[in-house]
């Protein structure tokens, strides 16, 4: 055995449990209960009042059919169109696609926010190009006259 060569002393001895030799205790797994066994049927709201806002880029026409869904499901769609501004018979094709369902076959809405995204409303929804109508806005009763 070494001396410790400030002490000149045997090292001191640490007891680790997991270096033990007598076999350590693990404690019983804990038990769970199974939700779904005491509550089969739980009292979960079935419909929200808000209404859900994606973001997403379309980068070519394999996603415009998630985009339908979203809109099919009553949801809003920010879309990024950017990448196909360089290939533009794919972005004409997109955006007649787009157009076709959801405001042809749907009665929805698309709204173009900036030069690159668009704004896809289900119907029931509305977008407006400013506030310069809304009862808010300064000169509103100026428009009114």
């Amino acid at each position: 055995m070494s001396l410790d060569a400030f002490t000149q002393q045997p090292p001191r001895r640490i007891n680790l449990p997991s270096k033990s030799e007598i076999p350590i205790e693990k404690k019983p797994r804990a038990s769970y209960r199974d939700l779904a066994k005491i509550y089969p049927h739980p009292p979960l709201p079935t419909k929200h009042d808000g209404s859900v806002i994606h973001r997403s880029v379309l980068h070519d026409l394999t996603g415009i059919n998630q985009l339908l869904d979203w809109v099919s499901d009553n949801e809003i769609v920010i879309v990024e169109m950017g990448r196909l501004m360089a290939r533009e018979v794919e972005l004409q094709s997109a955006l007649q696609e787009l157009a076709d369902f959801i405001e042809g076959d749907m009665g929805g809405q698309m709204v173009k926010i900036t030069d690159t995204r668009l704004l896809l409303l289900p119907p029931g929804s509305r977008g407006i190009r400013g506030v310069e109508m809304e009862a808010f806005a300064s000169d509103f009763e100026d428009d009114m006259t």
